[in-house]
């Protein structure tokens, strides 16, 4: 228990922490929606080691806990917003699309669009109106939209097969 605390006290002091095989692990599982207790169980480790391991993954970022809204039960349609530019800087313009009503998110991408922002709405008259807000934002020169029917979870596997990779390299 002892060597526990050390490493505690050595994650939350130092900043370049490496993640480890046992964190590695842990993150695994939490991505299935383990509690901590469960992954204690599944790992054999002491739950306060779990629970002092998550706690400091979540605080170092490694992590992140998001609570989703269910748009559909609330009567909200859910979208993405690709916007592509002619030039300009491209988080300037992601932060300008954040502060349009209805954006639940804007990430800069690198590929097809230059931008997809994530939009909520009620109806048709809002869409409309988010669009052409959108159109007419400096240096814009296609706008491409689309609304989500339903959302497919993606199968844990696929995660779970990365992150063993890493965990079998360590």
């Amino acid at each position: 228990m002892e060597s526990d605390t050390i490493l505690s006290n050595h994650l939350l002091t130092n900043s370049s922490h490496s993640v480890d095989k046992l964190d590695y692990k842990i993150l695994n599982l939490m991505t299935q929606d383990d509690d901590n207790k469960t992954i204690a169980e599944k790992l054999k480790v002491p739950l306060s080691t779990i629970q002092r391991r998550t706690r400091i993954l979540i605080k170092k970022e490694y992590a992140k806990q998001i609570r989703r809204l269910n748009y559909k039960k609330l009567g909200l349609n859910k979208g993405l917003i690709h916007i592509y530019l002619g030039s300009g800087n491209m988080r300037k313009m992601a932060e300008e699309l954040l502060s349009n009503d209805g954006i639940v998110s804007a990430g800069v991408h690198v590929g097809n669009s230059d931008i997809v922002g994530e939009f909520v709405y009620e109806d048709s008259e809002q869409l409309v109106d988010l669009i052409s807000r959108v159109k007419h934002m400096d240096e814009v020169e296609k706008v491409v939209w689309s609304e989500e029917v339903y959302l497919l979870a993606g199968r844990q596997e696929s995660i779970l097969a990365v992150i063993n990779r890493i965990i079998d390299r360590q």
